[in-house]
């Protein structure tokens, strides 16, 4: 059985503590199987994860609040 996989990205403006201008990128990755028949499965999420553009990890804290990993500055998303 092969899988197959692929990722959605979602852009969140967001600003740092300073109140400098940045975006969060959510990434979703989904799984789809191909079955016995050829057909494929549903698409099912089995990852999301949050970082910047530079890849650094982004923790969400709850809410719009969210957590640098290396260095713990914070950050809020914009709505």
């Amino acid at each position: 059985m092969s899988v197959k996989y692929h990722e959605e990205i979602l852009r969140h403006p967001a600003v740092t503590a300073e109140g400098k201008p940045c975006e969060i990128l959510e990434r979703l990755t989904f799984e789809r199987s191909v079955q016995p028949d050829g057909t494929l499965s549903d698409a099912r999420q089995i990852n999301r994860r949050f970082d910047l553009r530079t890849g650094e990890r982004v923790n969400p804290l709850g809410g719009d609040d969210y957590e640098l990993d290396l260095t713990g500055d914070r950050l809020r998303r914009v709505r």
